[in-house]
């Protein structure tokens, strides 16, 4: 029997599980057919045996945690094909799914789970399917486990050759745009195109995510010396619990305002220490869940709108979903004028083949999203400053060596310090960049991707926006208790990019 260590980062979202906020990413394919049972489960006998670590439960080792082989690994019990009477509607998948984000995975078993669903009528009035995956995040961050899923598909080997060239073209200029993969919670890489939208937000924080040692170097002293606290530790994350408003004093009092590292700091530490803003979805989060999402919408309108205005797919897309939170909350006759999204960036650079361990390697960074602004072009261009800004900036690093505090600390000083900064931000925003091409999943041509992050503390919702086959889904999954309409959000972001000339579904 083969045991493996556990790295405290995995280690830490192991334990972070609570049961009205559980660590686990889920997603869905939806396909345009319906893969027979033992096509699905020959894909996933193929996963298991490329990924030992999905064929191994956690188990205590010390005073930290291993993965162990378990020895009644059954994959008929971990992949479920559920045929139905009547065909499922999109709703019912999302209820499904939705459901499922309240299940938790038992510790004592692999920490995963696959569902095929069929039949699925799809928008076109075509029967297909849906698989529907969980994965716990001590596994893998949203970029490695989406990686994976889309690794299980096949595609134009002509076409993932040209993304591999890609990918190792900016690999030799550690300074291009798109440098940095990004997160779903949960980012699409294994055939993804070059990275854009959110990934270009942190083009400029690149190297510093690659070399944050070398980037603390060019600090000013006293802010190197406290960047540099979070690879020791910081004494174990004490000094945060006790005085968290310390960090805060310590950044305004370096008194070199001019200085960019400096400003970053001060800037990071402003954000993650400021009190959250209430608004109707505020409050204690529950054990139900509601997800949404919307049909594809054309990639290509996306990006003629942008070009016009001078930005990119992502302020569009961004400014789209701060449209739909504001509509949102007017309609509840509330007002606020910042919400905080917490995006995950990817801290490694594409690997074609992946650990057999996988695990976690990514920072999450703060990125403001204002509200104030009625008009869709004056949002749009506030998003696009907003995004400019921080590209240009060294948040990036900043914002991982806090985690590295989390990641190191004992147990409980790391769950009061994840939910103490998790509940500065809405909740957690991925933009994933998938294939251009059509995949298929087990023979059966794959329509549509979407996965959501897990949330913490006690954020009320989490976003993705997925880019697929010349399509982007927007979606939402959130506290039915706090936001039980996640449908209204999707909608309202979609009319919010029809106001700014996005017109038509994707094919």
């Amino acid at each position: 029997m083969t045991t493996t260590s556990m790295s405290v980062q995995d280690a830490l979202w192991l334990t972070m599980d609570r049961p009205n906020n559980l660590m686990v990413v889920d997603g869905a394919m939806i396909l345009r057919g319906r893969p027979t049972a033992a096509a699905m489960r020959e894909v996933f006998a193929t996963l298991v045996s490329k990924f030992p670590v999905f064929a191994r439960r956690p188990v205590r080792a010390g005073l930290g945690w291993a993965w162990e082989d378990d020895p009644n690994f059954d994959l008929d019990e971990l992949v479920r094909v559920i045929d139905y009477d009547e065909p499922l509607t999109m709703t019912d998948v999302e209820q499904f799914l939705a459901e499922q984000r309240s299940v938790a995975l038992p510790k004592d078993r692999p920490l995963w789970r696959a569902f095929l669903l069929s039949p699925v009528l799809l928008a076109d009035g075509t029967q297909g399917s849906a698989m529907v995956s969980r994965f716990h995040h001590s596994i893998a961050d949203g970029v490695r486990l989406t990686q994976v899923l889309l690794g299980m598909c096949e595609t134009d080997e002509a076409a993932v050759a040209a993304v591999v060239s890609r990918k190792a073209a900016n690999r030799a200029d550690e300074h291009s745009d798109g440098v940095v993969d990004i997160a779903v919670h949960a980012a699409g890489e294994a055939t993804s195109a070059v990275a854009h939208g959110v990934g270009d937000l942190m083009s400029g924080a690149a190297h510093a995510l690659r070399h944050p040692r070398s980037t603390v170097k060019h600090a000013p002293g006293t802010a190197a010396s406290m960047i540099a606290a979070g690879w020791h530790g910081l004494e174990g994350g004490v000094g945060l619990v006790r005085h968290p408003d310390r960090l805060l004093d310590a950044m305004e009092v370096l008194g070199v305002e001019n200085y960019r590292g400096t400003n970053d700091l001060s800037s990071v530490a402003k954000l993650a220490l400021a009190s959250s803003e209430e608004a109707v979805w505020t409050g204690e989060p529950g054990m139900v869940k509601a997800v949404a999402w919307s049909e594809p919408i054309p990639l290509d309108a996306i990006k003629a709108v942008g070009k016009a205005a001078g930005a990119t797919v992502n302020d569009v897309l961004l400014a789209a979903v701060a449209g739909g939170l504001r509509r949102y909350l007017d309609e509840r006759d509330d007002e606020v004028e910042e919400v905080i999204w917490m995006v995950p960036v990817n801290l490694k650079p594409f690997e074609e083949n992946l650990p057999p361990d996988l695990g976690n390697y990514f920072a999450l960074v703060f990125v403001p999203m204002p509200l104030s602004s009625e008009a869709p072009a004056e949002r749009l261009e506030q998003m696009h400053h907003r995004m400019e800004r921080i590209k240009n900036s060294d948040e990036a690093v900043l914002t991982f060596g806090l985690q590295r505090v989390v990641s190191t600390s004992p147990g409980q000083i790391a769950f009061f310090l994840t939910n103490f900064f998790a509940n500065k931000a809405i909740g957690v925003l991925t933009n994933v960049p998938g294939p251009r091409n059509e995949m298929t999943f087990a023979k059966a041509p794959v329509h549509q991707v979407v996965g959501f992050a897990p949330c913490s503390g006690n954020q009320p919702m989490t976003a993705t926006i997925f880019s697929y086959n010349g399509g982007v889904t927007v979606g939402f999954a959130t506290d039915a208790g706090l936001l039980p309409d996640p449908d209204r959000l999707a909608r309202y972001v979609v009319e919010d990019l029809a106001t700014m000339g996005v017109q038509g579904e994707a094919q």
